[in-house]
């Protein structure tokens, strides 16, 4: 063939999907055979597709895959005029193959050869497709930087490329991106749309003030825009800086004080700034003044001012948008949540009848109410009715929820068998109901001191499902109450392996050595790295002021068990506080401690082995 009549790389765009569908059809992923020159296929990363990628890139691929049908894609006068060899197209169907049969890290890698060889954007682009789907974040922005250098007219090359690079905190790199796609949006009068997606993406920075600092720079021109303002509001929120927030806001709302929806984001973040929910309260009811049909900024105003402690004036704030639109569910629902704070269990019960009772024509969703009014009815000491409330939820997201109520409910009231039949004869949809299904069997067992059964139930699910994060953790902890501490930890050491940034799980397993006086190095650095994944945590506090106190550091342990105590004022945290301080001769500070623990819960187990354990009477 002469070089007249050769086929071009445009060839095989134009016949991908056809070559790809007949590829998988037939099957003959698996008999191409891989010439010396495609060895890139071989190398180690050829790896599975990972179920769920990061959120970033999770963000940076819908943004990516919806801006593929766009405008200002490639232009032909950017690609390359390249010779479809027979080698190329070779390498071009064998990354697709590979992609196909899950080999990501092979097709990547040689997308980006083929790139780099070629010049070509659109194998820049693929690669970076790629990339993307198997949550590569660093391969995503090798390829996004080939296809911004191959195609530098395209908008959709820049602003992925931008993205990835806010996404890895590569700031310093993605401001001049930023800065020409500002320009952009500026000529084709779309700021406010730029701005939204810039916060969007820059929420999820890891250095909030870095990008705090970047917007800052990027959007001074555009302190006239409501969106940049509020944007720079929630950035400096983020960063630590509620006075900023708040005085930016107020100016965002002041270039637009009729907009309803910048009047409820203005009180949101006022509310959370140095002035509080008196200025939120304040900034809503001069816009009601003014504009008193609107509904939305009126049920904003009246949960507010239930938060500041005035439920009568929000319950009058609710009636009067009730009377606005009366059939409203949101209203309605509302007042019955204000009815059931002041205890008024009755008034409760009729709004949520009316809610029920609402025509057909009215969008909502019927399963909170249910749950709503099974709550009442236990309430009033009536489980009986609670369960028939509880067994109306047959769909939709209350009703695992609801399910385990009443499965519950039924177990309390002597029926624990029937319990678990409910639980086992329900169909789950998927494999997330079902575990939740075998964990509330579990706990009915465990609740009903039939700690063995519960072991086998979740040990059964496991043999089934043996990496399901939430099972392993359920198993280990099933296991430590039959102090099979082999188990427990083979469990957690699994769990930690597949998700090595669970806090809980280093607690658990660090907490359980410490309790027994065993490893404790070890207990303690297993607790030291979930302190560090989860700082405030008052359970993982209080294993660390545990795990101190088994080493002989009393004093030290105090801090971390009382800011534990502030967090969650629970009767365990209390009962280890209370013998660090025994230990130490605060007596009566320690004795004060228990006696807040037995009023928590009388009969704590923990309680009593310690006191029994110490020779306390209180």
């Amino acid at each position: 063939m002469n070089k007249q009549s050769r086929p071009t790389v445009s060839t095989v765009f134009r016949l991908l999907s056809a070559v790809s569908v007949s590829l998988a059809i037939t099957g003959c992923a698996s008999s191409l055979p891989v010439p010396p020159t495609a060895q890139v296929l071989q190398t180690p990363s050829a790896e599975k597709t990972p179920a769920r990628q990061p959120a970033p890139l999770r963000a940076v691929r819908k943004s990516a895959d919806h801006r593929g049908s766009a405008a200002h894609l490639e232009t032909t006068k950017e690609l390359p005029a390249n010779d479809l060899t027979p080698q190329l197209l070779y390498q071009f169907l064998a990354a697709e193959v590979a992609s196909q049969r899950g080999q990501s890290g092979a097709a990547v890698a040689t997308f980006l050869v083929l790139a780099r060889e070629t010049r070509d954007p659109r194998l820049a682009r693929r690669a970076t497709e790629l990339a993307l789907a198997s949550g590569s974040l660093e391969k995503a922005l090798e390829g996004a930087q080939l296809w911004h250098e191959y195609s530098p007219g395209s908008s959709v090359a820049a602003q992925t490329r931008e993205m990835l690079l806010l996404s890895a905190n590569r700031l310093d790199e993605a401001e001049p991106l930023l800065v020409a796609h500002r320009q952009r949006a500026s000529e084709q009068n779309a700021l406010p749309g730029f701005y939204r997606q810039l916060l969007r993406t820059l929420a999820r920075a890891s250095d909030p003030k870095g990008a705090l600092a970047l917007f800052e720079r990027i959007s001074a021109p555009d302190e006239k825009i409501p969106e940049a303002r509020f944007a720079n509001a929630e950035l400096a929120r983020a960063a630590g800086q509620p006075a900023r927030a708040a005085q930016q806001a107020q100016a965002a709302y002041a270039l637009a004080p009729d907009n309803e929806q910048y009047a409820m984001q203005a009180a949101r973040l006022l509310r959370d700034g140095e002035q509080g929910m008196p200025a939120a309260a304040e900034l809503l009811a001069g816009f009601l003044e003014r504009k008193p049909a609107a509904i939305d900024v009126r049920l904003q105003y009246a949960r507010l001012l239930s938060s500041m402690g005035k439920a009568e004036d929000a319950k009058a704030q609710m009636q009067l948008a009730l009377k606005t639109d009366p059939d409203n569910p949101v209203i309605l629902f509302s007042l019955a949540q204000l009815a059931y704070q002041a205890k008024r269990l009755d008034e409760a019960q009729r709004h949520l009848q009316y809610y029920l009772d609402l025509p057909r024509s009215v969008s909502r969703d019927n399963g909170p109410a249910h749950l709503f009014l099974a709550q009442i009815e236990e309430d009033r000491n009536r489980p009986d009715r609670a369960i028939e409330w509880l067994a109306k939820v047959n769909s939709g997201e209350q009703f695992i929820p609801a399910l385990v109520r009443r499965s519950q409910l039924m177990a309390k009231s002597g029926q624990l068998e029937q319990a678990r039949a409910l639980l086992r004869g329900t169909q789950a949809s998927g494999s997330r109901q079902r575990m939740q299904l075998v964990a509330a069997e579990a706990q009915l067992l465990h609740t009903a001191d039939r700690s063995g059964e519960a072991f086998e139930v979740l040990d059964a699910a496991l043999a089934q499902s043996p990496q399901d994060p939430d099972l392993l953790y359920d198993h280990a902890m099933a296991a430590e109450r039959l102090d099979r501490i082999d188990v427990m930890e083979k469990s957690l050491r699994k769990l930690i392996e597949l998700r090595p940034d669970n806090a809980h799980a280093h607690n658990a397993l660090g907490y359980s050595l410490a309790d027994r006086n065993l490893r404790l190095a070890e207990a303690r650095t297993l607790i030291e790295k979930a302190l560090e994944l989860s700082p405030d945590d008052a359970h993982i506090l209080d294993s660390m002021g545990w795990v101190l106190f088994r080493q002989g550091e009393a004093e030290k342990a105090v801090g971390f068990l009382e800011r534990a105590y502030q967090l969650r004022p629970e009767p365990e945290v209390a009962v280890h506080l209370g013998e660090v301080l025994w230990q130490l001769g605060r007596k009566q500070a320690a004795s004060d401690y228990w006696r807040k623990a037995r009023e928590m819960e009388a009969d704590n187990k923990l309680l009593r082995q310690t006191l029994k354990r110490l020779g306390v009477s209180l």
